[in-house]
């Protein structure tokens, strides 16, 4: 039976090659999510794993988000069609790693080793042929020998058992020639008794012209990837090789707008702007006038039709203009014939943190956050609350949030050992440690100085949790009244510092704030209140208070976060009528972390007094003499923002003088120095 129903076939490699991008970050749910998808648009070949390949985490060659058998796994489970293997670096795996492939359901394994060193890959390919499994031989430098050469170690490669010996252009440095020359001799040494492949990398913007040479040359199985996702310049871009083979017709069974919204939904936010978009490549192949999109999509909208149908449609009529009259019939008739087109992408069943050992929760948690954190390029932090009280064991969240810039989680620690162990875990594990001084029990310093002492790897920013609190009450309220608390009647269950405090600025606001430290203080107030804060146990009986009276959809907000009220206290106020809130927290934390990292970064990268080109210079609010010049970060600079005056301002007159155009030149020297 023939190894290749059709060729040429397309072996993705997003899953192996492009985690070298995030930092072999992809969990075994992405590797399902993304697996299952390509198997949905028609791709029959999709390699996994660590980019290294097999044991590539145990051999020290960074940590991947998931073991070689939970990748395994996710994929076992959901493909049905598609042939999965993962790849095999002699010396990184070790030969036993088969065996486990192999019991995993694995289909076939590239081996691959430097072309100049193939003797290591022997013995890994004859124990895979003998384990059943399909076996490539990737030639890994190949361009380090000659064509004639590669042609002649192709045959060997063969003789072992590789059904398909692959050309690997590992540092994207071949041009087409190139590659016909290398494939022609490997298949005039092989005497067609095997399958050739090709594997190219895009730094000199080749891979796709080397991917089509490849195939004209007979190669049976070509490595793309999802948005050219790819170790150093990336892969030849699955979506526009797949559209072009489709015009050539070729890739029949393969769904080209599905394996763009795959790649453009699941792929292109981790490249963060370098992703292709779906419309580009549909205009490219269409010969559609990009100027003319805005008016497709206002009728693609207006029949519920998918804009590149449209594109498609249009083109095969008129390939200069976008007529009105033309665009309305034909998405009337597309509308009368549309099938709805679905992608089914099969769940896989994530575990759950362990609910009872909250080291293994708080461990599983940090890696889970890190991996968010590769993918989205965003700084890592975990959120460190001091609880204020007694705990058995330290309460980890389940759940990671993100900001712009950064994704958080939280974990909550009673006294010092289980800070310690809270810190011990986290440091080097996160970005950002944010943590929470309020604890007194710990000395003066409270939770401070500890982390000062523990903390090395990761930075270490700390905040108050009871101001915030306050901040996080205050915004919330704010927001019920669009901004406006003139005349609103607040009452505040609990009288202690926060509640003071939050009296204090809520006044300010204009509302009319009374503090009680429980019902029977509150009395007939609460009747007239637009809102009522309960805090910690002061409003235990608020919904049981038979005698309470409540203006109609009155607000309580539950500013202990689901601790104030209790669960008859919740049935029997929504039976009066009232409007039930709970506080988040997140808005106000978020905001929090935000200005604390970006205040921290700029002291360490902006602030300060400097020299460029012989001119004083200061920078992110030093003070400078009268006459430096104020540049915007004194480690990083890219403009002169004004003069100093000698007194902390600025001057912005006669700014083009001597002093200006020497540190001007020295910033432009900064700019386009070598950054490699």
């Amino acid at each position: 039976m023939s190894l290749f129903d059709r060729k040429p076939e397309l072996l993705d490699v997003t899953l192996r090659d492009g985690s070298y991008v995030i930092d072999f970050q992809f969990t075994a749910a992405d590797t399902q999510r993304i697996a299952s998808g390509l198997e949905a648009v028609g791709f029959r070949w999709i390699e996994i794993g660590h980019g290294f390949g097999l044991n590539a985490s145990a051999a020290g060659r960074g940590k991947a988000a998931a073991t070689d058998e939970q990748y395994m796994d996710s994929v076992s489970q959901v493909l049905k069609t598609a042939k999965w293997g993962m790849f095999c670096i002699p010396g990184i795996a070790r030969l036993r790693d088969l065996d486990t492939a192999v019991a995993h359901g694995m289909s076939f394994v590239r081996v691959g080793a430097n072309i100049t060193e193939m003797d290591t890959a022997r013995p890994f390919i004859e124990r895979a042929r003998e384990l059943g499994l399909i076996v490539s031989f990737n030639a890994m430098k190949s361009y380090a020998v000659s064509a004639e050469e590669f042609g002649r170690l192709a045959a060997v490669a063969g003789s072992w058992g590789a059904e398909i010996v692959c050309l690997v252009d590992s540092a994207g440095g071949m041009f087409p020639d190139d590659v016909e020359a290398y494939l022609t001799a490997a298949g005039n040494a092989m005497d067609r008794s095997g399958y050739l492949g090709f594997h190219g990398h895009d730094n000199l913007s080749m891979a796709m012209a080397n991917a089509l040479r490849a195939i004209d040359c007979g190669a049976a199985l070509i490595d793309v990837s999802l948005q050219g996702m790819g170790r150093s310049a990336g892969n030849a871009v699955a979506e526009p090789l797949v559209a072009i083979l489709k015009q050539r017709g070729l890739l029949e069974d393969i769904d080209l707008n599905g394996v763009m919204d795959i790649g453009y939904a699941l792929i292109s936010p981790l490249l963060r702007g370098r992703g292709l978009d779906p419309m580009a490549v549909t205009s490219g192949v269409s010969r559609f006038h990009s100027s003319f999109t805005p008016k497709v999509r206002r009728y693609a909208e207006k029949y519920g039709l998918d804009a590149r149908d449209l594109v498609v449609q249009l083109t095969r009529e008129d390939l200069v203009d976008a007529p009105d009259d033309l665009l309305e019939r034909i998405g009337t008739e597309m509308a009368a014939t549309r099938m709805p087109r679905i992608i089914s992408i099969r769940a896989f069943p994530e575990a759950g943190l362990p609910a009872n050992e909250p080291l293994k929760r708080l461990e599983l948690l940090l890696a889970n956050l890190r991996s968010q954190a590769a993918k989205t390029g965003k700084f890592s932090v975990l959120n460190v609350v001091s609880a204020g009280r007694p705990m058995a064991r330290m309460r980890v969240s389940g759940n990671i949030q993100s900001t712009p810039a950064h994704v958080v989680t939280s974990v909550t620690v009673a006294g010092e050992k289980q800070l310690r162990q809270c810190l011990e875990a986290a440091d080097g594990s996160v970005d950002v440690i944010f943590l929470d001084f309020d604890d007194r029990t710990l000395g003066p310093c409270g939770p401070t100085a500890l982390a000062r002492e523990l903390v090395s790897k990761s930075s270490l920013l700390t905040y108050s949790d009871s101001r915030l609190w306050v901040s996080a009450v205050e915004g919330q309220i704010v927001r019920f009244f669009n901004e406006d608390l003139s005349d609103k009647s607040i009452i505040i269950l609990g009288d202690h510092s926060m509640g003071r405090e939050l009296s204090r600025i809520l006044s300010d606001r204009g509302a009319s704030v009374s503090v009680a430290a429980g019902l029977a203080d509150a009395g007939d107030l609460l009747s007239d209140a637009h809102l009522i804060v309960a805090w910690s146990t002061a409003s235990e009986k608020l919904g049981s208070e038979r005698g309470l009276r409540l203006r109609e959809a009155t607000i309580v907000l539950d500013a202990s976060m689901g601790n104030a009220l209790t669960e008859n206290d919740i049935a029997e106020l929504q039976r009066r009528g009232a409007l039930l809130a709970r506080l988040s927290m997140w808005p106000a934390l978020s905001g929090a972390i935000e200005a604390a990292h970006a205040s921290d970064r700029m002291h360490r990268e902006d602030f300060g007094w400097g020299e460029m080109n012989g001119v004083p210079v200061v920078a992110g609010g030093a003070v400078g003499r009268s006459g430096d010049i104020v540049v915007d970060s004194i480690r990083r600079p890219t403009r002169v923002i004004g003069i100093a005056d000698g007194h902390g301002g600025l001057l912005f007159e006669n700014i083009q003088n001597d002093a200006v155009r020497r540190v001007n030149e020295a910033i432009n020297a900064r700019l386009v120095a070598p950054k490699v």
